[in-house]
């Protein structure tokens, strides 16, 4: 039983390697946070990540790996509980609404702190970015392991104790300032959005909204065409990602 058993266990090996070859990409997680956080992803092409959703103890680490050529993105929820009435999972940041810690398919509603991720892109390079186009819940940093081609990147400041009243996110309870939405969400106008006749780099600039994002984390997207100094890349294969929230 032990020879059929360790047989299948090779079996199963060689296959991961055969389907996601040798370029494929590990993500560390880890949770500098004081506080739990619940990790989400979302597969935008390529191959679905082994988990769409784990939860994330202080002081822990978490490691999976990606396939090649995979794209998408990577959150923290926070603040998370199951509802009393409805036994559903819910998140008062960056929740995915699946009513469960997988987040099954669906992305973070913002504001949320947003990494995102191309693998094996054009020129077969990684490119990756720190987003804060949809608002911002908390600190995170992206560090590759391959330090001498390739940059780190994040948004270590906490922007929520410098985030302007029309735009804070507050706990219910508390009245805590949780989030920092975006100007695109709170007023929901085409030059805070880069929509309509502002819809292209030449008509949509930093406004004064953006441009506190970009004071506080100068390399992450503080808006839609953000992209000069928010955008990185790494060779493809030539690099592991350490991602840590509260860095």
């Amino acid at each position: 039983m032990t020879k059929i058993t360790n047989c299948f266990a090779l079996i199963f090996i060689l296959f991961l390697f055969l389907v996601l070859g040798t370029n494929s990409t590990q993500f560390i997680f880890k949770n500098n946070c004081p506080n739990i956080v619940w990790p989400g992803t979302l597969t935008g092409s390529g191959p679905a990540l082994p988990t769409t959703g784990f939860t994330l103890n202080p002081g822990a680490t978490y490691n999976f790996v990606a396939a090649p050529s995979w794209s998408g993105r990577i959150w923290a929820r926070t603040l998370c509980s199951q509802d009393a009435t409805t036994q559903k999972f819910v998140c008062e940041t960056a929740d995915c609404a699946s009513g469960q810690v997988l987040c099954n398919g669906a992305g973070a509603i913002p504001p949320a702190t947003l990494v995102e991720f191309t693998l094996n892109g054009s020129g077969n390079l990684d490119f990756y970015d720190v987003s804060l186009v949809d608002g911002y819940n908390l600190p995170v940093s992206v560090v590759p392991t391959n330090r001498q081609s390739c940059k780190s990147t994040g948004c270590p400041a906490n922007i929520n104790r410098s985030c302007p009243p029309e735009l804070q996110l507050k706990d219910a309870h508390s009245g805590a300032v949780i989030a920092c939405k975006s100007a695109c969400l709170a007023f929901n106008k085409p030059e805070f959005c880069c929509t309509g006749a502002y819809g292209k780099p030449q008509t949509c600039p930093p406004t004064k909204y953006s441009n506190i994002f970009k004071s506080l984390c100068p390399q992450a997207y503080s808006y839609a065409y953000d992209d000069k100094t928010s955008t990185f890349t790494c060779p493809s294969g030539s690099s592991d990602y350490t991602i840590t929230f509260c860095p």
